[in-house]
């Protein structure tokens, strides 16, 4: 019986040389978007930021950061892992923003029409028509002490 013949080098050597080729670039271009990332954290937009700190995010980053380490140094290893903790640091807790009303929240706005005829300066500068003025009202109350220590000052004489 005669052995089939094995192909010897072809395309699979000439891949192999081409990844070796371009592996030192591509080190720099891992290195220098990392970097890039620390320095730049918080220009990340929120929405990226939140998913990140959700557990499917913090997951993602974590393996991403063994992928890292595993392929290259030790080094960028640190810096993904450096990049993780701001990305996760900076995150917002929540989407919704500091006045926001919560959904279904019927929220403290009141609603009135636009009833009299002259209209304000900016108004006729930027040839608004508005139909109603949306306001919200404020609740605020006295900041309470609930310490057993007390705060005067007294004079012992």
């Amino acid at each position: 019986m005669k052995t089939p013949p094995v192909l010897v080098g072809g395309a699979k050597e000439h891949i192999i040389d081409i990844l070796k080729k371009y592996a030192q670039p591509l080190n720099v271009y891992v290195g220098l978007l990392l970097v890039l990332g620390i320095t730049y954290v918080g220009q990340i937009p929120k929405y990226i930021t939140f998913w990140a700190n959700t557990f499917i995010g913090r997951l993602s980053l974590f393996v991403l950061t063994i992928i890292v380490a595993d392929i290259y140094s030790w080094i960028y290893a640190l810096l993904m892992a450096l990049f993780t903790t701001l990305i996760i640091a900076v995150a917002p807790r929540t989407l919704k923003e500091a006045f926001q009303d919560a959904p279904g929240d019927k929220g403290d706005t009141d609603v009135k029409l636009v009833t009299q005829s002259k209209k304000w300066w900016s108004e006729e500068v930027l040839h608004e028509n508005p139909l109603g003025i949306e306001d919200d009202k404020v609740k605020t109350s006295a900041i309470q002490d609930n310490s057993n220590t007390s705060s005067s000052t007294t004079s012992s004489r």
